[in-house]
This record gives structure tokens, C-alpha cells and sequence, in this order.
């Protein structure tokens, strides 16, 4: 059964899934393209650790929530985790993968005419939960309440340059 390692971010506060690799860790170019997402602008590395799942295959990661989240919840907490529940970062890695499918779909564009518009607003399904307590409906014109699967997107800071441009914040 092919194994997978766990990446971990420590400073993204991420996990991502990579293949299992035997031989010199020199030729890992899988975990060295994973690894050079994340450093700081100025090159620094952010820190992070490597954790090799024994006994789970990438289709086990994916197809079983109990064993995803299991793991997760002991390797944050082995990380010294900020106190958040696994879920949130597997909350956070789907977004990223839906984000990423979206890109894919339609061609990997430079820009996206899509960008922050209304059908890419990430609305919560509380409005029967709302209701039943009394509460108003979740306000989707509150600026600092909205969030868009474009802000997962890998080209979200060639979109909002581009809206930035077309404020004259660059001038």
C-alpha cells in the first residue's frame, strides 16, 4: 500500500498531503516544491516538520474523516496547536482545493472576470439555524463578514493588483 507523508506548516498553521518517497531525501522534488511555498518575503523558510503516516494511503486520507481528523488533531497537538479543531484545517484545505478546481476549470486564466463576485461569495448555511433563534439574516453587505472562494485562489494577488491598479493605489 503506497504511504503518504503529512507536511506541516507551523507558520501557515497548514497540513498538506505529499506521496511517499524512499531514497536520497536530495532528489525529493516533491517535497522540495511543496516546502518553497512557504517562506517569508524576504526568502526565510517558514518552520515546519515532516511526519511519514504509516498503514494510510492517500485513499484512506481522503475517503475517511475519522482517520483524517484523528491524525490531524494528534500532530497539532504534538505541534503545539493554536487550540483550534482539525476540522478547521481541513476546512481550510478544501477551500484551497475548490479554489484550485475552479483555476483548472477554466483554463488556469491569468485573471478571473469572477473575482470576488457575488456567485463566489462564501455564504454559511445558517439561515434555518438563524431563524430558529431568533437571529437576523446573515448580512451579506458587511464587508468584513464577506469571504470568496477567490481568496484560496493561487492567482488571488494578480487579481487584486489589478483592482488596486484601478484605484490608483499604485500611482
Amino acid at each position: 500500500m503506497p504511504q503518504i507523508r503529512l507536511l506541516v506548516c507551523k507558520d501557515c498553521k497548514t497540513t498538506e498531503v505529499l506521496p511517499h518517497y524512499e531514497g536520497d531525501p536530495r532528489g525529493d522534488t516533491v517535497l522540495e516544491y511543496a516546502a518553497a511555498k512557504h517562506q517569508y518575503p524576504n526568502g526565510d523558510r517558514h518552520v515546519g516538520r515532516l511526519y511519514p503516516l504509516d498503514g494510510v494511503s492517500e485513499d484512506r486520507w481522503h475517503s475517511s474523516s475519522e482517520v483524517r481528523d484523528e491524525i490531524l488533531k494528534r500532530v497539532w497537538q504534538r505541534e503545539g496547536a493554536t487550540g483550534m479543531e482539525p476540522w478547521v484545517y481541513a476546512a481550510v484545505d478544501t477551500l484551497k482545493a475548490d479554489a484550485m478546481q475552479c483555476w483548472r476549470s477554466r483554463h488556469r486564466p491569468d485573471s478571473c472576470s469572477d473575482f470576488h463576485s457575488d456567485k463566489k461569495l462564501l455564504t454559511p448555511p445558517t439561515a434555518h439555524d438563524r431563524k430558529s433563534e431568533g437571529l437576523p439574516k446573515w448580512n451579506k453587505s458587511n464587508p468584513s463578514a464577506q469571504r470568496y472562494l477567490c481568496d484560496y485562489c493561487p492567482i488571488r494577488s494578480v487579481n487584486e493588483q489589478k483592482v488596486r491598479a484601478k484605484l490608483g493605489l499604485y500611482k
